[in-house]
């Protein structure tokens, strides 16, 4: 999102100048991979501190499209005193979300290197029997993520034992993530190379987080399992379908799974999560 965000501020600013990512002094290395041929990006610290140039505040403990200000105040009123916004999070136990914030997607470029995945897979398609497309599924959200952003993941095996009656489905996952029951499995190495697989798919399903950012980055239609934690009006796209399950409110519940997010998972059968994929699949719109 914060490479979306760079993009924007760039194309805002009158004067073309260069943007950064960090906290203003410092450049945020989790940034750095996805600079590749972006001529507007600045990566290099050295270069950061000499010129004009613009920043996206975005870093470990500050994220635009959270709401901090709405936080502290939240802890005023209940009478939690803290000095650090990560003491701040643990007592009020979830996050407030900016209602003014929108992600931009990312002018992403894959690197030679990577994109040896697009060609690979590209190279499958004319090989695939009866020509079917195929869709690359992450059931699994990041390990550090808060609980109440997974969908049961069974209800995950369900979407790709379904899906696969109609297209070929492969599992999209990190090397420390267990397979989903048969399904064939693909392991970026990378997020450079993740976005190149995804950028060959026909289609990506997923939960909120970085690989459905990396499909709008490159354009690859999606579906994707919000739930009850974060809205899509905070950091979904309007090109994907995403699914909260009919919720009234985000709840950003941080630790543990809240009962808020296991009704909203409840009321997003794997059924509807096919329907939605068929349709995109056979060139309908979000």
């Amino acid at each position: 999102m914060a490479i979306g965000d760079a993009w924007k501020m760039h194309q805002a600013d009158p004067l073309r100048r260069k943007v950064a990512i960090g906290d203003g002094h410092t450049v945020a290395l989790d940034a750095l991979e996805l600079a590749y041929g972006l001529e507007h990006f600045i990566a290099n610290q050295d270069e950061a501190a000499e010129g004009d140039v613009n920043w996206v505040h975005s870093y470990s403990g500050n994220r635009p499209y959270i709401d901090y200000e709405a936080m502290e105040a939240e802890c005023r009123l209940r009478g939690i005193v803290v000095a650090k916004r990560r003491k701040m999070l643990m007592r009020l136990g979830r996050y407030i979300w900016r209602k003014d914030y929108r992600p931009t997607p990312a002018p992403i470029k894959i690197a030679p290197e990577h994109k040896v995945a697009v060609d690979f897979w590209e190279s499958r398609r004319p090989l695939d029997e009866q020509g079917k497309p195929f869709v690359l599924l992450e059931p699994f959200i990041k390990s550090v993520a808060p609980p109440s952003k997974q969908y049961p993941v069974h209800k995950f095996l369900q979407v790709a034992e379904q899906l696969s009656r109609y297209v070929r489905v492969y599992q999209i996952s990190t090397p420390d993530r267990p397979g989903l029951g048969t399904l064939p499995m693909i392991r970026p190495q990378s997020f450079q190379q993740a976005m190149g697989f995804i950028q060959a798919a026909s289609l990506y399903i997923g939960p909120e987080g970085g690989l459905h950012h990396a499909a709008a980055a490159v354009g690859t239609p999606a579906v994707v399992i919000f739930g009850g934690f974060i809205s899509p009006n905070v950091t979904g796209y309007e090109n994907h379908i995403n699914l909260t399950g009919g919720v009234d409110h985000s709840c950003g519940t941080r630790y543990g799974v809240c009962p808020h997010c296991t009704k909203a998972f409840a009321n997003i059968p794997p059924d509807e999560i096919v329907q939605h994929a068929r349709r995109l699949l056979q060139g309908g719109s979000p």
